[in-house]
Protein backbone atom coordinates (compact mmCIF):
# COMPACT_ATOMS: atom_id res chain seq x y z
CA UNK A 1 0.00 0.00 0.00
CA UNK A 2 0.90 3.16 -1.17
CA UNK A 3 -1.28 5.39 0.65
CA UNK A 4 -4.64 4.60 2.84
CA UNK A 5 -7.75 4.83 1.82
CA UNK A 6 -11.05 5.29 3.86
CA UNK A 7 -14.49 3.74 4.95
CA UNK A 8 -15.39 0.39 3.64
CA UNK A 9 -14.06 -2.08 1.30
CA UNK A 10 -14.94 -1.69 -1.92
CA UNK A 11 -18.28 -4.69 -2.49
CA UNK A 12 -18.46 -6.40 -5.45
CA UNK A 13 -20.65 -4.49 -8.47
CA UNK A 14 -19.96 -1.40 -6.80
CA UNK A 15 -19.31 1.61 -9.24
CA UNK A 16 -16.09 2.60 -9.35
CA UNK A 17 -13.36 5.18 -10.87
CA UNK A 18 -9.75 4.19 -11.36
CA UNK A 19 -6.35 6.10 -12.10
CA UNK A 20 -3.96 2.83 -13.02
CA UNK A 21 -0.57 2.23 -14.77
CA UNK A 22 0.21 -1.24 -15.94
CA UNK A 23 3.99 -2.62 -16.35
CA UNK A 24 5.17 -5.91 -17.40
CA UNK A 25 7.55 -7.21 -15.12
CA UNK A 26 10.98 -5.83 -15.07
CA UNK A 27 9.85 -2.69 -17.55
CA UNK A 28 9.73 0.45 -16.66
CA UNK A 29 7.45 1.90 -19.18
CA UNK A 30 3.69 1.20 -18.53
CA UNK A 31 1.79 -1.32 -21.34
CA UNK A 32 -1.40 0.92 -20.13
CA UNK A 33 -1.54 4.55 -18.29
CA UNK A 34 -5.24 6.36 -17.71
CA UNK A 35 -2.60 8.91 -16.10
CA UNK A 36 -1.18 8.93 -19.45
CA UNK A 37 -4.44 8.95 -20.92
CA UNK A 38 -5.33 11.66 -18.46
CA UNK A 39 -8.97 9.72 -18.09
CA UNK A 40 -10.17 8.14 -15.76
CA UNK A 41 -11.76 4.34 -15.62
CA UNK A 42 -14.89 3.85 -14.62
CA UNK A 43 -16.56 0.45 -14.22
CA UNK A 44 -18.55 -1.84 -12.44
CA UNK A 45 -16.88 -4.65 -10.20
CA UNK A 46 -17.57 -8.05 -11.77
CA UNK A 47 -18.15 -6.88 -15.33
CA UNK A 48 -15.76 -7.96 -17.23
CA UNK A 49 -14.32 -5.50 -18.55
CA UNK A 50 -11.28 -5.73 -17.04
CA UNK A 51 -8.78 -8.14 -16.53
CA UNK A 52 -9.47 -10.27 -13.85
CA UNK A 53 -6.17 -8.89 -11.91
CA UNK A 54 -8.07 -5.47 -11.66
CA UNK A 55 -10.96 -6.84 -10.38
CA UNK A 56 -9.51 -8.64 -7.98
CA UNK A 57 -7.18 -5.64 -6.60
CA UNK A 58 -9.98 -3.26 -6.10
CA UNK A 59 -12.25 -5.50 -4.51
CA UNK A 60 -9.58 -5.34 -1.60
CA UNK A 61 -9.15 -1.34 -1.62
CA UNK A 62 -10.91 1.67 0.01
CA UNK A 63 -11.50 4.85 -1.58
CA UNK A 64 -8.61 6.96 -1.64
CA UNK A 65 -6.15 4.77 -1.37
CA UNK A 66 -3.19 3.67 -3.53
CA UNK A 67 -1.44 0.17 -4.03
CA UNK A 68 0.37 -1.60 -6.19
CA UNK A 69 -0.09 -5.40 -7.36
CA UNK A 70 1.97 -8.05 -8.62
CA UNK A 71 -0.47 -10.18 -10.50
CA UNK A 72 0.18 -13.90 -12.18
CA UNK A 73 -0.08 -13.95 -15.66
CA UNK A 74 -3.45 -16.25 -15.26
CA UNK A 75 -5.11 -13.30 -13.49
CA UNK A 76 -3.89 -10.86 -16.41
CA UNK A 77 -3.23 -12.28 -20.09
CA UNK A 78 -2.73 -15.66 -19.90
CA UNK A 79 0.47 -17.99 -20.95
CA UNK A 80 0.45 -17.00 -24.36
CA UNK A 81 0.16 -13.48 -23.56
CA UNK A 82 0.09 -10.54 -26.25
CA UNK A 83 3.54 -10.29 -27.86
CA UNK A 84 5.24 -7.91 -28.29
CA UNK A 85 3.57 -5.95 -26.09
CA UNK A 86 3.10 -7.92 -23.28
CA UNK A 87 5.35 -11.16 -22.82
CA UNK A 88 4.31 -14.88 -22.58
CA UNK A 89 3.62 -15.88 -19.46
CA UNK A 90 4.01 -12.56 -18.34
CA UNK A 91 3.13 -10.89 -14.47
CA UNK A 92 2.09 -7.78 -14.26
CA UNK A 93 2.57 -4.71 -11.71
CA UNK A 94 -0.55 -2.88 -11.31
CA UNK A 95 -0.74 0.63 -9.83
CA UNK A 96 -3.82 1.31 -9.17
CA UNK A 97 -5.52 4.56 -7.47
CA UNK A 98 -9.50 4.42 -6.14
CA UNK A 99 -10.98 8.03 -7.23
CA UNK A 100 -14.06 6.99 -5.76
CA UNK A 101 -16.68 4.67 -5.60
CA UNK A 102 -20.76 4.06 -4.89
CA UNK A 103 -22.47 1.06 -3.98
CA UNK A 104 -24.88 -0.12 -6.61
CA UNK A 105 -26.16 -2.77 -5.05
CA UNK A 106 -27.99 -0.84 -2.26
CA UNK A 107 -29.99 0.86 -4.99
CA UNK A 108 -30.57 -2.34 -7.05
CA UNK A 109 -31.79 -4.01 -3.67
CA UNK A 110 -34.28 -0.81 -3.57
CA UNK A 111 -35.90 -0.85 -7.10
CA UNK A 112 -36.14 -4.95 -5.66
CA UNK A 113 -39.02 -3.86 -3.12
CA UNK A 114 -42.51 -3.37 -2.70
CA UNK A 115 -43.97 -0.20 -1.82
CA UNK A 116 -44.72 -1.37 1.12
CA UNK A 117 -41.45 -1.97 2.02
CA UNK A 118 -40.05 1.06 0.56
CA UNK A 119 -42.24 2.84 2.90
CA UNK A 120 -40.91 1.05 6.12
CA UNK A 121 -37.25 2.65 4.87
CA UNK A 122 -36.14 4.37 7.82
CA UNK A 123 -34.69 8.10 7.18
CA UNK A 124 -30.93 7.34 7.65
CA UNK A 125 -31.59 4.50 4.97
CA UNK A 126 -33.49 7.33 2.81
CA UNK A 127 -30.71 9.54 2.67
CA UNK A 128 -28.06 7.59 2.13
CA UNK A 129 -30.15 6.24 -0.84
CA UNK A 130 -30.45 9.52 -2.51
CA UNK A 131 -26.79 10.31 -1.72
CA UNK A 132 -25.79 7.64 -3.43
CA UNK A 133 -27.85 8.36 -6.42
CA UNK A 134 -26.18 12.63 -6.15
CA UNK A 135 -22.69 10.85 -6.33
CA UNK A 136 -23.56 8.89 -9.33
CA UNK A 137 -24.98 12.03 -10.91
CA UNK A 138 -21.94 14.01 -9.48
CA UNK A 139 -19.32 11.50 -11.13
CA UNK A 140 -21.46 11.04 -14.42
CA UNK A 141 -22.37 14.36 -15.47
CA UNK A 142 -19.78 15.57 -17.57
CA UNK A 143 -19.21 12.13 -19.74
CA UNK A 144 -23.37 11.51 -19.67
CA UNK A 145 -25.76 14.36 -18.70
CA UNK A 146 -28.28 12.27 -19.24
CA UNK A 147 -27.67 9.75 -17.01
CA UNK A 148 -26.36 11.87 -14.49
CA UNK A 149 -30.30 13.36 -15.14
CA UNK A 150 -31.92 10.05 -14.77
CA UNK A 151 -29.59 9.67 -11.38
CA UNK A 152 -30.52 12.88 -9.57
CA UNK A 153 -34.44 12.26 -10.59
CA UNK A 154 -33.75 8.65 -9.19
CA UNK A 155 -33.11 10.19 -5.77
CA UNK A 156 -34.94 13.11 -5.85
CA UNK A 157 -38.14 10.02 -6.47
CA UNK A 158 -36.87 8.50 -3.69
CA UNK A 159 -36.80 11.32 -1.26
CA UNK A 160 -40.39 12.66 -2.32
CA UNK A 161 -41.45 9.26 -1.15
CA UNK A 162 -40.45 9.23 2.55
CA UNK A 163 -42.54 10.57 4.42
CA UNK A 164 -41.12 12.53 7.63
CA UNK A 165 -41.96 11.33 11.18
CA UNK A 166 -41.05 14.76 12.98
CA UNK A 167 -39.89 18.45 12.03
CA UNK A 168 -36.43 17.20 12.45
CA UNK A 169 -36.79 14.68 10.17
CA UNK A 170 -38.63 17.03 7.42
CA UNK A 171 -35.42 19.37 8.04
CA UNK A 172 -33.05 16.32 7.40
CA UNK A 173 -35.00 15.21 4.17
CA UNK A 174 -35.31 19.14 3.07
CA UNK A 175 -31.52 19.10 3.59
CA UNK A 176 -30.87 16.55 1.08
CA UNK A 177 -33.63 17.36 -1.28
CA UNK A 178 -31.84 20.90 -1.75
CA UNK A 179 -28.65 19.23 -2.38
CA UNK A 180 -30.60 16.87 -5.31
CA UNK A 181 -32.62 19.59 -6.58
CA UNK A 182 -30.07 21.96 -7.69
CA UNK A 183 -28.33 19.72 -9.11
CA UNK A 184 -31.36 18.20 -10.84
CA UNK A 185 -31.66 21.49 -11.91
CA UNK A 186 -28.51 21.62 -13.70
CA UNK A 187 -29.11 18.87 -15.41
CA UNK A 188 -32.65 19.75 -16.93
CA UNK A 189 -31.03 22.78 -18.17
CA UNK A 190 -28.23 20.61 -19.98
CA UNK A 191 -31.03 19.11 -21.84
CA UNK A 192 -33.38 22.45 -22.14
CA UNK A 193 -35.80 21.35 -20.19
CA UNK A 194 -36.36 24.55 -18.79
CA UNK A 195 -39.99 24.07 -16.79
CA UNK A 196 -38.35 21.53 -15.09
CA UNK A 197 -35.41 23.61 -14.46
CA UNK A 198 -37.38 26.01 -13.01
CA UNK A 199 -39.46 23.54 -10.76
CA UNK A 200 -36.37 22.11 -9.12
CA UNK A 201 -34.23 25.03 -8.47
CA UNK A 202 -37.65 27.49 -7.34
CA UNK A 203 -38.45 24.00 -4.72
CA UNK A 204 -34.79 24.10 -3.67
CA UNK A 205 -35.06 28.11 -3.31
CA UNK A 206 -38.51 27.47 -1.21
CA UNK A 207 -36.65 25.02 1.38
CA UNK A 208 -33.87 27.66 1.58
CA UNK A 209 -35.80 30.64 2.87
CA UNK A 210 -36.62 28.00 5.98
CA UNK A 211 -34.41 29.51 8.84
CA UNK A 212 -33.35 26.10 9.59
CA UNK A 213 -31.68 25.43 6.55
CA UNK A 214 -30.70 29.14 5.59
CA UNK A 215 -27.99 28.98 3.27
CA UNK A 216 -26.94 32.46 0.79
CA UNK A 217 -24.64 30.99 -1.68
CA UNK A 218 -27.24 28.10 -2.40
CA UNK A 219 -30.43 30.45 -2.67
CA UNK A 220 -28.03 32.58 -5.09
CA UNK A 221 -27.15 29.25 -6.83
CA UNK A 222 -30.93 28.68 -7.12
CA UNK A 223 -31.77 31.74 -8.47
CA UNK A 224 -28.87 32.40 -10.75
CA UNK A 225 -29.82 28.70 -12.60
CA UNK A 226 -33.37 29.78 -12.68
CA UNK A 227 -31.79 33.07 -14.24
CA UNK A 228 -30.15 30.58 -17.25
CA UNK A 229 -33.57 28.72 -17.80
CA UNK A 230 -34.99 32.45 -18.86
CA UNK A 231 -32.15 32.96 -21.34
CA UNK A 232 -32.30 30.24 -23.07
CA UNK A 233 -36.02 31.48 -23.85
CA UNK A 234 -34.89 34.64 -24.27
CA UNK A 235 -36.84 36.20 -21.65
CA UNK A 236 -35.14 39.02 -20.70
CA UNK A 237 -37.28 40.48 -17.86
CA UNK A 238 -37.67 37.24 -16.05
CA UNK A 239 -34.20 36.87 -16.35
CA UNK A 240 -33.21 39.99 -14.63
CA UNK A 241 -35.94 39.10 -11.70
CA UNK A 242 -34.08 35.93 -10.74
CA UNK A 243 -30.70 37.49 -11.00
CA UNK A 244 -31.37 40.64 -8.82
CA UNK A 245 -32.29 38.14 -6.43
CA UNK A 246 -29.28 36.02 -6.83
CA UNK A 247 -27.13 39.13 -6.48
CA UNK A 248 -28.75 40.07 -3.38
CA UNK A 249 -27.92 36.91 -1.74
CA UNK A 250 -23.83 36.83 -2.88
CA UNK A 251 -23.23 39.58 -4.41
CA UNK A 252 -19.52 39.25 -4.08
CA UNK A 253 -20.14 36.43 -6.81
CA UNK A 254 -17.84 36.91 -9.86
CA UNK A 255 -19.89 35.10 -12.25
CA UNK A 256 -23.24 36.18 -11.13
CA UNK A 257 -22.03 39.67 -11.54
CA UNK A 258 -20.73 39.35 -14.98
CA UNK A 259 -24.00 37.98 -15.47
CA UNK A 260 -25.67 40.48 -14.01
CA UNK A 261 -23.30 43.48 -16.63
CA UNK A 262 -23.87 40.95 -19.76
CA UNK A 263 -27.76 41.00 -19.34
CA UNK A 264 -28.10 44.74 -18.90
CA UNK A 265 -26.33 45.00 -22.25
CA UNK A 266 -28.51 42.50 -24.17
CA UNK A 267 -31.41 44.78 -22.87
CA UNK A 268 -30.22 47.98 -24.17
CA UNK A 269 -29.41 46.29 -27.26
CA UNK A 270 -33.12 44.93 -27.17
CA UNK A 271 -34.39 48.29 -26.81
CA UNK A 272 -31.87 50.11 -29.39
CA UNK A 273 -33.25 47.09 -31.61
CA UNK A 274 -36.89 47.58 -30.94
CA UNK A 275 -37.22 51.99 -31.28
CA UNK A 276 -34.66 51.35 -34.63
CA UNK A 277 -37.64 48.69 -35.45
CA UNK A 278 -40.47 51.30 -34.84
CA UNK A 279 -38.44 54.30 -36.10
CA UNK A 280 -38.27 52.46 -39.49
CA UNK A 281 -42.37 51.72 -39.19
CA UNK A 282 -43.21 55.35 -38.33
CA UNK A 283 -40.67 56.32 -41.78
CA UNK A 284 -42.58 53.50 -44.36
CA UNK A 285 -46.04 54.68 -43.10
CA UNK A 286 -45.88 58.50 -42.68
CA UNK A 287 -46.04 58.66 -39.18
CA UNK A 288 -45.07 62.40 -37.29
CA UNK A 289 -44.63 63.29 -34.04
Amino acid sequence: MIKPGSGAIIPSRAWVRIHYSIYAEGHDEPIDSTRLRSRTHDFIVGDGVNIPAVDIAVSSMKKGEKSRFLAECLYCYGEMGVPPRIPKKARLLLDIEVMNYYDDNKLNEYDAMSPDDRRDIPLDGVLKLASICRQKGNETFKKNSRQAYNSYLKGYKILDSHSPADEEEEWKLQEEKIRISLNLAQACLEHNKTIDCRRYAGEAAQYLLNENLKNPIKLAKAHYTIYKSYMKEQKLDQAKRELEIAVKHAPQDPTIREAFVKLERAQARENELERDTMAQMGERLGWRD
